[in-house]
């Protein structure tokens, strides 16, 4: 109480009102971490979405992707035509650049014996596609037909399998209706639309989807020699090829592509964005029942400050002070629960959940101002009361 009175230079007349009903007081407290909560878990589950459908890029080793001009992601990437590559290795400050297979497969998933499907990713293996920790070098491992490297992070219980996998065991499974023998594994993590994937040699792609086409690839990958700005050389492949049915674009590009594609054209971002909003009205709501209930059970002491010369300005002044000891008493402990549920989260859906600083940084702010705004509205029927009224 002293730290508040050096820091108001009065009476900390906003904290005594609360802790006067402790029960209230507590109440409240839990009312705004309970929105805290809401919040982060709303913004958790967005930017999980963002980033995991990303993520795949972000771990292709290439300055300068060529697609189909209708791809949104990796996933619904379709396909393009080989010869773009070919011909983007004549353009002046491409190093290499080669063809990436993409397909979503059923398989026999080794953990239950059940039907799913996997994510397979096909590519040359002399050629290091993937920036992914333990992948680099290890693709020539799948050079025998019918190998692969095993997603150790897939979503499901695949404990029992990645640990025979890493024993030097080469378990079987069936993919497409043929056989596959895991010879490793790699790390990369499940996504909204995919649990589980696997990274097989381009012709064991083509064995385990006859009906793709060599000269059709997912999409091509080009690297850039030292010293070349990857956007000029993005251009001048455009110059080269037909845009009509490939174009070339930087993977930051790429990725950005992807990531306006989910908030401007899926649901999925209005959903979670409304989440948040309702996360604000709640705790709005919670803050205002709460201070609008301390102001009208001392509208009585609030009409003698005013009689004896307090402006509204002063008495708005005290209900802030408790908006925002309120907004520190309830943001703290629904930050930790946040941090708890995101954990929960992440072990459960082995998916990425983190909470970056600037989203700490924006949720205290809306906080901030839900319980600010809460009190404006609480204080109206102290500005319009009058002191003979009261006291008649």
């Amino acid at each position: 109480m002293s730290v508040l009175r050096q820091v108001l230079g009065r009476t900390p007349l906003g904290w005594r009102q609360l802790v006067h009903n402790p029960i209230r007081f507590l109440m409240a407290c839990a009312g705004v971490a309970f929105a805290v909560l809401l919040i982060f878990m709303q913004l958790g589950f967005m930017n999980m979405l963002f980033e995991t459908t990303v993520m795949l890029q972000r771990q292709v080793d290439a300055d300068i992707v060529i697609v189909n001009p209708r791809a949104r992601d990796l996933i619904n990437v379709r396909t393009v035509p080989r010869r773009r590559v070919i011909q983007a290795l004549g353009v002046d400050g491409v190093r290499d650049a080669e063809s990436l297979y993409i397909s979503n497969m059923s398989w026999i998933k080794p953990d239950s014996g059940e039907k799913g499907s996997v994510l397979v990713l096909g590519v040359r293996t002399d050629f290091d596609a993937f920036k992914t920790p333990g992948l680099r070098g290890e693709l020539s491992r799948v050079a025998a037909a019918g190998t692969a490297l095993f997603d150790a992070v897939s979503r499901g219980n695949y404990r029992d399998i990645v640990a025979r996998i890493q024993a030097g065991e080469e378990p079987r499974t069936e993919v497409a209706g043929r056989n596959v023998t895991f010879v490793g594994t790699y790390r990369l993590g499940a996504t909204f639309g995919v649990d589980s994937g696997m990274i097989v040699s381009d012709q064991t792609f083509f064995a385990l989807s006859p009906r793709s086409d060599p000269g059709t690839p997912s999409l091509g990958l080009v690297r850039v020699a030292p010293g070349f700005d990857p956007e000029d050389v993005a251009r001048r492949i455009n110059v080269m090829i037909d845009g009509t049915d490939a174009v070339a674009m930087t993977m930051p590009a790429f990725i950005e592509v992807s990531r306006n594609f989910l908030i401007k054209e899926s649901p999925i971002a209005f959903i979670f964005s409304f989440g948040v909003i309702m996360g604000l009205v709640v705790g709005a709501v919670v803050v205002f029942q709460i201070l609008a209930s301390d102001v009208q059970d001392h509208l009585a002491e609030y009409a003698m400050l005013k009689a004896v010369g307090f402006s509204n300005r002063t008495l708005l002044s005290v209900v802030y002070e408790q908006a925002t000891i309120l907004t520190i008493g309830g943001f703290l402990p629904g930050l930790a629960a946040a941090l708890g549920g995101y954990a929960i989260v992440q072990r459960s859906v082995t998916m990425p959940m983190t909470m970056p600083m600037d989203r700490v940084g924006l949720v205290l702010a809306l906080t901030a101002g839900m319980c600010l705004i809460a009190g404006t509205l609480a204080l109206r029927r102290v500005s319009r009361v009058d002191p003979a009224e009261v006291f008649a």
